[in-house]
């Protein structure tokens, strides 16, 4: 799902543009493998949305879910905790946190499934936001997709050295890769421009857990020292691992 960011105070107000995909009603209902009872009470089920915040020209921002303030003073590069959501019809809006008058920069209304768990990423010009597929995976192996979310880099290839493995080719913002699911281990994780080949990022010794899944968002401005490019990996457990615990998402650059 992708909606815009409204640009608002001194820059002026946007119409806010809803972009809705053909992916947009699959990105919404419970992934393959996971199913519940209709029966079973929602309420009782967990469901949860991680944010990161991955625009660097959007300043702080503050977030609010069914007009409750969840996020304050959300900074570029931050990663929220897990925000425990009410199934249904969910208001998210997101403000501008300076002094005075918060000005709000996008409202939208997501239909939220009970069960899922969710990630929305914060850039420059969109709010980019997907269910998480969290079913099993054979082999103990583990589920990594790619996010580009900086509209100041240009299609991209990302690739694990050394290996076979390709995560992500030609990738443009702001658009996800298909997930792929890879044996357990660490990997040498390179992302290259796809016209040149020129490199971007490297990040070398990445561990990646058997029956966890793997969000890599790139992020950042080359032209920009402050906020050179980088990858936040947003993890989450399968549904076979929902015990272990919750994880945290690793800023890396």
């Amino acid at each position: 799902m992708r909606h815009a960011i409204r640009r608002s105070g001194i820059r002026g107000y946007f119409a806010l543009t809803v972009m809705i995909a053909a992916t947009f009603v699959a990105a919404l209902v419970a992934p393959a493998g996971l199913s519940f009872a209709s029966a079973q009470d929602s309420s009782a089920i967990q469901t949860r949305v991680q944010f990161l915040h991955a625009g660097p020209n959007v300043g702080k921002v503050e977030i609010n879910i069914n007009g409750d303030k969840k996020v304050d003073s959300f900074s570029y590069g931050d990663t929220s905790d897990w925000i425990d959501l009410d199934p249904g019809a969910v208001e998210v809006q997101i403000n501008e946190d300076r002094r005075g008058i918060n000005y709000n920069i996008f409202y939208a209304v997501y239909p939220v499934v009970a069960g899922n768990d969710y990630y929305v990423v914060i850039s420059d010009q969109l709010v980019l936001g997907s269910v998480i597929n969290r079913s099993p995976i054979a082999n103990g192996a583990a589920r990594v997709g790619v996010t580009q979310s900086s509209i100041d880099i240009p299609a991209i290839n990302v690739v694990a050295t050394g290996t076979d493995v390709n995560f992500a080719a030609q990738l443009s913002y702001p658009r996800s890769s298909d997930d792929i699911e890879v044996p357990a281990g660490t990997y040498d994780i390179v992302v290259n421009l796809a016209d040149s080949g020129q490199q971007l990022i490297s990040l070398p010794g990445v561990v990646l857990e058997g029956n966890m899944v793997y969000q890599l968002v790139v992020m950042g401005d080359p032209s920009d020292t402050d906020h050179q490019p980088s990858i936040t990996t947003l993890s989450d457990t399968t549904s076979s691992r929902a015990d272990a615990g919750t994880p945290v998402a690793t800023p890396t650059s």
